[in-house]
């Protein structure tokens, strides 16, 4: 039996079939307001509110206080819960120059997300942005090998992630350079549909491995209670 991981988002744990298989990559796409940072860290606060699941988010761009003064508003956030390290928010470039890391190679920042994780025993994790990471990279051969390394070493700290992938407005693609959805375990879209001027936010499971699972889109609404979806035909 697969354990599935409940993303604490009712309509998206009943689109996927009861959750997230525990130990899967997820790429979670989308271009600039579709909602992929509102997700990913409703995601993580859920799993330690309602589940007892410590959380990582990890950014490769935005501060720290940052990151907590946009979270502010949502209910599903829940200073205590950072405090008392269930969600642990860092940010990788401060943290790999206090240490004297080279964050920007391949082996690297693999090593230091890792240590990361297994010193706080997290079981789940948003990497912010996979594409950030990837850009540094240089090379197909070296963002490959990067991918499916990090994918590994997650897999074997029995860890649940989502990716964010940063991809342009208005185009029909799931990563910068086309390879990440191959070597993911699973892919989630969020993009924009224009209806009558005004821009509509979307969801779409493309594929999750380990489950059987709707691929109809979704309307995705941001809220203070965080991330709902809606069938699109509602509209």
């Amino acid at each position: 039996m697969v354990e599935l991981i409940k993303t604490g988002i009712p309509e998206l744990d009943e689109i996927l079939n009861g959750g997230i298989p525990k130990g899967n990559s997820v790429l979670l796409s989308g271009s600039c307001g579709t909602g992929k940072t509102i997700l990913a860290e409703h995601f993580l606060f859920n799993g330690a509110k309602k589940y007892d699941e410590t959380g990582i988010y990890i950014s490769l761009s935005e501060p720290r206080d940052k990151i907590i003064s946009n979270l502010e508003p949502f209910k599903f956030y829940d200073p205590k819960l950072v405090e008392d390290d269930k969600v642990k928010i860092l940010d990788i470039t401060q943290d790999a120059r206090l240490i004297n890391l080279e964050p920007l190679t391949v082996n690297g920042i693999i090593n230091m997300i890792s240590s990361i994780i297994r010193d706080s025993e997290a079981q789940r994790v948003c990497i912010d942005s996979l594409t950030a990471i990837c850009n540094s990279l240089g090379t197909e051969k070296n963002i490959r090998e990067f991918i499916f390394e990090l994918g590994l070493q997650l897999g074997y700290l029995n860890c649940t992630t989502l990716f964010i992938s940063e991809i342009p407005p208005m185009t029909f693609q799931y990563s910068v350079y086309g390879i990440e959805e191959f070597i993911a375990d699973g892919v989630i879209l969020l993009r924009e549909h224009e209806d009558k001027g005004e821009l509509i936010r979307t969801l779409q499971v493309v594929k999750m491995r380990g489950v059987h699972h709707s691929r109809n889109k979704q309307i995705l609404q941001i809220s203070e209670e965080g991330i709902i979806l809606k069938p699109m035909f509602e509209l």
